[in-house]
């Protein structure tokens, strides 16, 4: 793996050697590139971008005084390192690609002993001690596309490996690798483009967890079902703790763009992952199947200073649950379909620019819905969310002479419509049914956020540029409980 990650970072670095925008400085190329409405495109051969190699390398965190989803942790605090590159080769080439390297902590973890719980869930493993994940992470990507006259074919490929591991008991060691490919066709048709990607992947995930304290057991180790569920034949068992993850995907996109970068733009898109969930020591049994289901839909207009859009995206999440006997280990009768989830997000958007004599304004106002629903049966429980959201955000792009500034502020707010939460009391483990009841009620919660960010560059010679990038965020709930947020990296623009 760190074979791979060398070389696809020796691919990316070399790439600062393509012709293209040769007569343009690194300040200037930065400036163009780094305007609101540039770029908008998302056919690399169509942006409007200049062309870039950027290596940087920062630290990131995370702190919740309670975590608002306890099985992502109350804090995170990470070293990271990244590199990317978007180059034109020529007139009918571009070629694009980088490489990143994480490694941090993952603070207060509840309920949640497996790796990548937002794609898993509600089919996770979880334990009720918790405490920190360590956390390791390399991943890198390429694409190239080549133009025919008016026909253009394209490819790229996405990878990603994670260790996570923990130090205390219960210990998991979660070893993660998610591939993804793509193939683009599309043509020029009048003001427009239209194109279409196919998209396959494959994710494997393999969780040990392990007791190491002589003392024994402090937890039972639960193979969790959703909302408040799991399989009590197998909870602490020793034979049955380690899982492991199987998942497949596959999708496309079908899209409409502006050739010259204004004009309308549409988009359509649908994915779909299977997710199995096996016993490593029960002969690699089944025990859960979930069916992930996304379409997303956007469209609006692009203008030389503004940008319209709208976008819905909606969302089914669907879990086959093995019915067991009561005797053997592991004697799967059927499967049956027990968990269902529904969720929809629904937004309007504007991007506004004015650009002046010293510097380039923008401000970009949104209003958005969201709306969830979860339901499982045998017991029948539920679990609804609605909420509004708002948000203004601005940035004031400058640049004198080997210098380039740019300011940003943002402010969002989330107002909760409705919730509800059903679990049979009697039915359901007391310290699941009281964390379930903790969560939703944090989730209940309205909440209002506060974003500061800088980036400076100072350009060293026409080619090499060194910069500064920093953010800072507070959310503040109506609950009384607030989290903050923080990222800083410098690095190198050739």
């Amino acid at each position: 793996m760190k074979r791979l990650l060398l070389i696809s970072m020796v691919l990316v670095l070399a790439a600062q050697v393509a012709p293209a925008q040769d007569s343009l400085g690194v300040a200037d190329r930065t400036f163009l590139r780094l305007k609101p409405l540039a770029g908008a495109q998302q056919t690399l051969l169509y942006k409007g971008t200049p062309s870039y190699t950027e290596a940087s390398a920062g630290y990131r965190l995370r702190s919740e005084d309670d975590a608002f989803v306890p099985q992502e942790g109350r804090g995170l605090g990470v070293f990271f390192f990244q590199a990317d590159a978007a180059h034109r080769l020529d007139a009918r080439s571009a070629v694009e690609g980088g490489a990143g390297y994480e490694r941090g902590v993952k603070r207060g973890v509840r309920m949640n002993t497996s790796s990548d719980w937002d794609l898993l869930y509600p089919y996770h493993t979880a334990d009720t001690v918790g405490g920190d994940l360590q956390k390791e992470q390399y991943s890198f990507h390429g694409a190239y596309y080549h133009s025919f006259g008016s026909v253009f074919l394209g490819g790229g490929i996405r990878f990603r490996a994670l260790h996570e591991f923990r130090a205390q008991d219960p210990r998991p060691r979660n070893i993660v690798s998610d591939l993804q490919g793509k193939i683009s066709v599309g043509t020029e048709s009048g003001p427009s483009v239209f194109s279409l990607d196919l998209l396959a992947g494959k994710y494997h995930q393999s969780q040990d967890i392990e007791f190491l304290d002589p003392r024994g057991h402090n937890t039972s180790i639960l193979h969790m079902a959703g909302l408040g569920q799991h399989y009590g034949r197998f909870a602490g068992s020793a034979s049955s703790m380690d899982a492991r993850f199987r998942g497949l995907e596959a999708g496309a996109v079908l899209r409409m763009e502006p050739r010259q970068g204004t004009g309308w733009f549409s988009s359509l898109g649908y994915d779909a992952h299977r997710y199995v969930r096996h016993i490593k020591n029960q002969n690699e049994a089944p025990l859960s199947r979930l069916w992930v289901q996304e379409v997303r839909l956007e469209g609006g207009f692009k203008a030389a200073d503004a940008l319209y859009k709208g976008s819905v995206v909606y969302e089914s999440r669907r879990g086959k649950e093995a019915v067991l006997d009561v005797k053997g280990a592991y004697l799967s009768l059927l499967d049956l379909p027990l968990y269902d989830q529904n969720s929809l997000k629904a937004s309007l958007s504007a991007l506004r620019s004015w650009e002046g004599a010293e510097a380039v304004w923008t401000l970009c106002p949104e209003a958005g819905f969201s709306y969830l629903q979860s339901t499982g049966l045998n017991p029948e429980r539920s679990l609804s969310l609605s909420a509004a959201e708002v948000s203004l955000g601005g940035n004031r792009l400058s640049r004198k002479g080997d210098w380039v500034y740019r300011l940003q502020a943002g402010l969002d707010g989330r107002f909760m419509l409705g919730k509800t939460l059903s679990l049979p009391e009697g039915k359901t483990d007391k310290t699941l049914y009281d964390h379930y009841l903790s969560m939703t009620d944090r989730w209940g919660a309205h909440a209002g956020r506060l974003t500061l960010g800088a980036f400076i560059q100072r350009e060293l010679s026409e080619r090499v540029s060194l910069f500064g990038n920093g953010e800072a965020g507070g959310t503040l709930y109506s609950d009384g409980h607030y989290a903050l947020a923080a990222a800083l990296r410098i690095g190198f623009i050739f």
